[in-house]
């Protein structure tokens, strides 16, 4: 097993031009399923509708079962392990810094995204000349409880921010690397990106995905998200907003 904090790289260099961050907690059951998802899609799509290169990056955050011995005996695969459980927010701010892409594509661990999915958000992306893609999970494959949290959240979301996105809580994004290149993520923040990116002048759009049932694992959606969701919101509303656009292309 990888010890805390420890990095391993097998693929990945200077000239990456799609990087694949997923962040992960106990998912020895569908780790290596995803892994393998990934690689197929990318060798399948690269030079076509994706890059020709591309790297994956798992981040661990402090998985307690195998999922980091599983890890251990993947290929390609950067791995990058948390000293403890920070939370997914943490993981996936983790993943983006690490990332050495032009364009950042982010999914979830379970195996409920698809990423099959990210050649066309890639493409919807460089067509309307956005900064981010989020995914619409359409037709989810959740139970009744997540799906009308979910809800609440959209109006609330909308009420307070109105980032102009159905599914905010999706992790299945694409992104230009720009987005993130002088923003941390904290608290439970993953959420809400396309808010964030929109106050700060970001270009984002939205495009349905497909959704999977979860056929490993357990759920890790925790009730009190919703509380925790409303103090971000706060914070979100009173971030400075900005024009990034045109202060990058008056510095070009």
């Amino acid at each position: 097993m990888m010890n805390k904090g420890q990095i391993r790289s097998d693929n990945g260099n200077d000239n990456t031009s799609l990087s694949i961050v997923v962040p992960v907690y106990n998912e020895e059951g569908s780790i290596a399923a995803l892994h393998e998802e990934i690689v197929r899609m990318c060798e399948a799509h690269a030079g076509k509708d994706l890059p020709t290169s591309w790297e994956i990056i798992f981040v661990d955050d402090g998985s307690e079962d195998r999922t980091a011995e599983i890890c251990s005996q993947l290929q390609p695969l950067i791995y990058i392990r948390l000293d403890s459980n920070c939370g997914q927010t943490a993981a996936m701010d983790r993943g983006f810094k690490a990332a050495k892409g032009d364009y950042i594509a982010a999914l979830d661990a379970d195996g409920q995204n698809d990423p099959a999915d990210i050649p066309r958000m890639l493409k919807y992306l460089t067509d309307n000349d956005l900064d981010a893609v989020s995914g619409w999970r359409k037709k989810r494959r959740d139970s009744y409880g997540k799906r009308r949290a979910s809800l609440y959240a959209y109006l609330l979301r909308q009420l307070m921010v109105h980032d102009g996105i159905h599914d905010s809580g999706c992790t299945l994004k694409v992104y230009r690397r720009e987005c993130f290149s002088d923003l941390t993520l904290r608290y439970d923040q993953h959420r809400f990106i396309p808010a964030i990116l929109k106050i700060r002048g970001f270009r984002i759009g939205e495009i349905e995905v497909n959704h999977r049932e979860r056929t490993a694992g357990t759920s890790k959606y925790d009730h009190r998200r919703f509380v925790r969701g409303i103090r971000d919101l706060v914070r979100i509303r009173a971030m400075p907003r900005g024009n990034i656009k045109s202060r990058k292309k008056g510095n070009e």
